[in-house]
């Protein structure tokens, strides 16, 4: 593995770790450091240099043999891994609220927006920039596309089994939460949600695919 390889896995740990300091981070201070703040700034400063890296080296972070499918696989599932993971933490901020938001302005998403916009621009110009030095590449051949269709049952899946689980969660919840948890913007960021674990599920299914095949 080369340094800069190794730089890129260093980045993504620190990017990780902000990423669950931001999170989860106490209320309290620990030491007198402001967790919660402290892991967002390391959590944008990874993510703006690892930007940087991906957009000068990508041919010396990803393996050569490895496809641009590919490569996008494994960007995928790290910035969406992150976007579930701030939208699970919205949906936890969301469901401590005493009544259901009426309005979109009473849901509290400005941190939550902020997040998005930074991860999906950085996922753009990752996923446009790891093509590597060569001028003309094959975006997919006939085994991406199987990988990708076979993908896409295994989202369909895990889509069916979550709604199939919430359906016996909503069952068992009391009248009063039944009701909080189903009214309508409640209801919207939920399946929003699913979808999200939905394609998150199809990108864990495409990069074991490729590791496997490798093998």
């Amino acid at each position: 593995m080369g340094s800069v390889s190794r730089l890129a896995w260093v980045l993504l740990l620190v990017a990780l770790a902000g990423a669950v300091a931001s999170l989860i981070g106490p209320q309290e201070r620990w030491f007198g450091i402001d967790i919660g703040s402290t892991g967002a700034t390391l959590f944008g400063f990874a993510l703006w240099v690892g930007a940087k890296l991906f957009a000068r080296q990508p041919d010396r972070i990803f393996s050569a043999e490895w496809a641009l499918a590919e490569r996008r696989s494994w960007v995928g599932l790290v910035f969406l891994s992150l976007i579930v993971a701030n939208f699970a933490r919205f949906l936890w901020s969301l469901g401590q609220a005493a009544e259901p938001p009426q309005q979109l302005r009473q849901i509290p998403a400005d941190h939550l927006m902020w997040n998005l916009f930074v991860l999906l621009i950085s996922w753009v110009i990752v996923s446009h920039t790891i093509r590597g030095s060569e001028p003309e590449v094959v975006e997919r051949d006939e085994r991406d596309l199987r990988f990708q269709h076979a993908a896409n049952r295994v989202g369909d899946f895990a889509l069916s089994a979550i709604v199939i689980g919430c359906v016996i969660m909503l069952a068992a919840l009391p009248v009063e939460r039944l009701a909080w948890w189903l009214a309508p913007l409640v209801a919207a960021n939920v399946l929003i949600g699913l979808l999200l674990i939905k394609s998150l599920a199809e990108y864990v299914y495409l990069v074991s695919r490729y590791a496997w095949e490798r093998r």
